[in-house]
């Protein structure tokens, strides 16, 4: 359909395959075949966490009610396995931030968290200016354990307080009540 140009085309059969860049798509242009970049834009990397103490009834996300004891272990694991096989895709891509979202990523403890960041600070370039941001629900504050997600590279929480309202809380299966969000944001 399109004219070829030489040296450009192949055969696959019978056939003949034009890469994109060199068809023609109007007068005097080309169909681009990928953006171009002097330097590659850094990215965003999305981690989640698919465990919560219990499943709100209005949530969407992929997440499952915790058992007695949460596979943290095999979870860093597999999550590990699954950046690496993604390494080939990012070569000198640096990473501006990094959400860990869920379920309830507040549920893992404060060794787990400081294990994902030090797997991901080995596996990735991650700026040294980073947004790390840890979803959390105010049901699951802890002081202390904020404090040593803090001291791990956290740098911003993002609190699940859908509301002040307590009847709206209960409609929406929240398992905090406003005292817990207040003392959460505090």
């Amino acid at each position: 359909v399109f004219p070829s140009r030489k040296g450009f085309e192949r055969t696959v059969g019978e056939v003949v395959v034009i890469p994109v860049r060199s068809v023609p798509y109007g007068i005097g242009t080309t169909l681009p075949c990928r953006p171009r970049f002097d330097v590659l834009p850094p990215l965003s990397l999305y981690i989640h966490f698919p465990w919560c103490v219990r499943k709100c009834p209005y949530c969407d996300f992929y997440s499952h009610e915790k058992t007695a004891t949460l596979p943290e272990s095999d979870y860093l694991d597999v999550l590990k396995k699954d950046l690496e096989l993604s390494l080939p895709w990012l070569p000198g891509r640096k990473i501006s931030s990094i959400f860990i979202g869920g379920g309830t990523p507040s549920l893992l403890s404060a060794d787990g968290i400081d294990q994902l960041l030090s797997l991901v600070h080995a596996l990735l370039p991650i700026l040294p200016e980073a947004e790390v941001t840890l979803e959390a629900n105010p049901g699951t504050f802890e002081a202390g354990k904020f404090k040593a997600y803090r001291a791990s590279g956290v740098n911003r929480l993002s609190i699940g307080v859908q509301s002040f309202n307590v009847a709206h809380l209960r409609r929406l299966g929240r398992i905090h009540d406003v005292d817990e969000a207040k003392a959460a944001i505090e």
